[in-house]
């Protein structure tokens, strides 16, 4: 798949969104994170099935195994440095008071550190200084699940397989609605279940290999906007339904007509920090600095945290590539080769 710097920037967009929210930047409702959110899920649903078809377009198969480890060498290694911090925040006594309130943090750190953090709010259990992993773990439960479905969807060829994604996508409001309706609120919220509507949409346009006109990337970044600004902090039953799947399908706007003014540098930069700014905010905010000390020194840290830690698991990352093509008989005289074994 060929790199393209606009989805960097709209990756920037998606974290900015997130950060103006949960830092207080004026014009910001305390829940439009949510639109940032949805718009990470629908992007990362896109990106890794493009890079999964393409790999087996040229080669034949997907190699799951250095799929897999691709993905830990990328995710763990700040997740693991947060997880220290938390723990040295922890033994310090130099938590927040709301932090420690409810919160088993021996439960909390097994739940993030096997990516079920979103089960163990849905549990009842509150996640404290974690309470941003949720949306980790959904992508996660996702990554294990998807490339496998998605080699054995793909006998049915990709418009069949994404007409299957899309007929799942519209049962999900309905079961939101009866979720919300006994109570679930916190499962609508958080579920990979019921958040999954969105993963699945940039899975579709990947499949389809839709690219629509800028103008229509312009309006989904425009309504993404609007959602951010209006996203209600603590939802209930009408916001819930509406903003939910209205944030994915904008955010698939977004994303299949990604306006290529988004490569900018300095934004497209943002995003390619944006998974440890994710990280480093959400312990940033617990302190509840103004958001002139807050973003920029969320920002500080993420850069850290690329150029020191995670870049050096970005160049091991890379030793790790995908499936080559299975050698075949050049002449008669040549021994016909052992097939290449299957994705796995």
């Amino acid at each position: 798949m060929k790199y393209r710097p606009e989805l960097d920037g709209l990756r920037g967009i998606a974290i900015l969104i997130v950060l103006g929210a949960h830092t207080g930047v004026p014009g910001f409702t305390d829940g439009g994170g949510g639109a940032g959110v949805t718009l990470f899920f629908v992007l990362s649903g896109y990106l890794i099935t493009s890079l999964l078809l393409a790999e087996r377009e040229k080669s034949g198969r997907v190699d799951l195994k250095a799929f897999y480890i691709r993905r830990a060498l990328r995710l763990f290694p700040a997740l693991a440095a947060v997880l220290l911090v938390v723990v040295v925040v922890l033994l310090l006594g130099l938590a927040p008071s709301a932090a420690l309130e409810d919160t088993n943090y021996g439960v909390v750190i097994v739940g993030v550190v096997l990516y079920v953090a979103n089960w163990v709010a849905v549990a009842g259990q509150s996640i404290g200084l974690l309470g941003h992993t949720w949306s980790l773990a959904v992508e996660e439960q996702f990554y294990i699940v998807w490339p496998t479905l998605l080699i054995l969807g793909m006998r049915f060829g990709r418009t069949r397989l994404a007409l299957i994604v899309l007929l799942l996508i519209f049962l999900d409001t309905p079961y939101r609605l009866f979720l919300d309706l006994h109570g679930g609120f916190m499962h609508v919220f958080v579920g990979t279940d019921s958040r999954g509507d969105a993963l699945l949409f940039g899975c579709v346009l990947a499949l389809l290999q839709t690219r629509w006109h800028p103008a229509v990337g312009w309006i989904g970044l425009v309504g993404v906007g609007a959602l951010a600004a209006s996203w209600p902090g603590d939802p209930g039953l009408g916001a819930q339904i509406l903003f939910i799947p209205g944030a994915a399908i904008l955010g698939t706007l977004a994303v299949a007509g990604c306006p290529t003014m988004l490569a900018w540098r300095p934004l497209a930069f943002i995003g390619r920090i944006s998974y440890g700014l994710y990280l480093w905010h959400g312990l940033v905010i617990w302190w509840n600095l103004p958001w002139p000390v807050a973003v920029p020194l969320s920002i500080g840290i993420a850069c850290v945290s690329y150029f020191v830690l995670e870049q050096r698991f970005l160049r091991l990352k890379d030793r790790f590539g995908r499936a080559r093509p299975a050698p075949t008989p050049t002449s008669a005289a040549t021994p016909t080769p052992t097939p290449a074994p299957t994705a796995g």
